[in-house]
C-alpha cells in the first residue's frame, strides 16, 4: 500500500465519525507499516463496538502477533487453557441480539451518535477476537486440533474437524484429504463438510470422486461442499446426480446446488427434474430454474401450476411471476 494512502487512512482512524474509523480499520489491515499496526490496535479499543470488531479482524488479517495479549483480554482469558476453550466457544457464536452500545445507525452500520463503551464486548467482537487469536497464535487451538485428527477416537476427530472448519484453518486441508477416504462414513461426511467450509479448491477432484459414495448422507455433504467451492466441473456432476441418483434427498440437494452455480448448462437437467417422482425434487428444480432466470423454460414451469403437490404449485406460481416481470 502506498505511503500517501496509508497516511490518509491514519488520519481517518482519528475521525469523529465512527463509520470513517471503521473503514480505516478495515483498510489498514492491508498496510504493512508499524504505524498502521499501531493505529489498528488503537481502533481495537474504540468506544464503538463495530469499529472494534473491524479492527480486531484486521489484526488477524495482518497477523499482528503483538496483539495476542489484547485478544486474550477481550476474551477474558488469563492462561492458555482458558484461551483454547474461549476460542472454540466464540468462533461458533452467532445471534442477532442488540449490542450494549446500540444507537441509531448510519448507512455504514455503526451508531451515528456518541456512545459509551459497554462494560462487556458483544458476541461479534468476541468472535472476531477468537478468530484473530487463532490466526496469530495457532498453537492455542489450530495445532491441537490438527493433532487430534490423527487420534483413534472418532468422536474426537469429528469434533476437531468441526473446530478447524469454524477457525477457517487452511492448514487442515491436507489431513482432511486423507480423512475423506476413511472407512468410517461419518468421518468421510465430516471431512467433506469441513473442506467445503474451507472452500478448498485443491480438494475438488477428491470430492467429485466421492459423489459415488455408498452412503447418501456422504453424497449430500459432498454436493454441499462443492456448492461452496463452485468448480465448473460440478455442473456436469450434479446434472448426472439429479437424473440418476437413487436417493431423492441427494437429487433435491443437487438440483438446488445447480441453481446456485449460475450456469445455463444446468438448465436441461433441471427441466428434466420437473418430472421427478418426488415433489421435493420438482420444487427444487422450479426454484433453481427461477434462480437461473430460465425464461425460455417458462412453459415448462407453468406446467407445474397443476402439480399434485401444493408446495410445488406455490413455487411455480412465484417462478412464473418473477420470470414474467424480469
Amino acid at each position: 500500500m502506498e505511503t500517501e494512502l496509508v497516511e490518509t487512512l491514519l488520519k481517518a482512524a482519528d475521525d469523529a465519525d465512527a463509520n470513517v474509523r471503521k473503514v480505516a480499520a478495515i483498510a489498514l489491515g492491508d498496510a504493512e507499516s508499524n504505524h498502521a499496526k499501531s493505529a489498528i490496535v488503537k481502533l481495537a479499543k474504540d468506544k464503538v463496538w463495530q469499529v472494534r470488531e473491524a479492527a480486531i479482524t484486521s489484526l488477524g488479517k495482518a497477523k499482528v502477533v503483538e496483539a495476542a495479549d489484547l485478544m486474550l483480554k477481550v476474551l477474558g482469558c488469563d492462561d492458555e487453557a482458558s484461551a483454547r476453550k474461549a476460542i472454540l466457544h466464540w468462533v461458533s457464536a452467532k445471534g442477532d441480539e442488540p449490542a450494549a452500545d446500540a444507537k441509531p445507525k448510519a448507512p455504514g452500520g455503526v451508531p451515528t451518535g456518541e456512545a459509551k463503551k459497554p462494560a462487556g464486548d458483544p458476541w461479534q467482537v468476541k468472535k472476531a477476537a477468537a478468530l484473530t487469536l487463532s490466526h496469530i497464535r495457532p498453537d492455542l487451538a489450530v495445532v491441537p486440533l490438527l493433532n487430534a485428527l490423527s487420534m483413534d477416537n472418532p468422536a474426537v476427530r469429528l469434533a476437531a474437524m468441526a473446530g478447524l472448519g469454524s477457525l477457517n484453518a487452511q492448514e487442515a486441508v491436507e489431513p482432511l484429504l486423507v480423512a475423506i477416504a476413511d472407512k468410517d462414513w461419518n468421518i468421510r461426511k465430516a471431512a467433506a463438510t469441513t473442506l467445503g467450509k474451507l472452500k478448498a479448491e485443491s480438494a475438488v477432484d477428491t470430492l467429485l470422486n466421492l459423489l459415488d459414495d455408498e452412503r447418501f448422507a456422504v453424497r449430500i455433504e459432498v454436493v454441499i461442499a462443492l456448492n461452496h467451492i463452485k468448480p465448473p466441473e460440478a455442473v456436469s456432476a450434479f446434472s448426472k446426480m439429479v437424473a440418476s441418483d437413487n436417493n431423492y434427498e441427494v437429487r433435491k440437494v443437487a438440483a438446488t446446488a445447480l441453481g446456485n452455480l449460475k450456469s445455463q448448462d444446468a438448465i436441461p437437467a433441471l427441466v428434466a427434474a420437473l418430472g421427478d417422482e418426488n415433489w421435493m425434487v420438482r420444487k427444487a428444480a422450479v426454484d433453481s430454474l427461477t434462480n437461473l432466470k430460465a425464461h425460455e423454460e417458462l412453459d415448462k414451469i407453468i406446467g407445474r401450476l397443476v402439480d399434485e403437490q401444493e408446495d410445488v404449485r406455490s413455487s411455480a406460481a412465484v417462478a412464473v411471476m418473477r420470470l414474467i416481470q424480469s
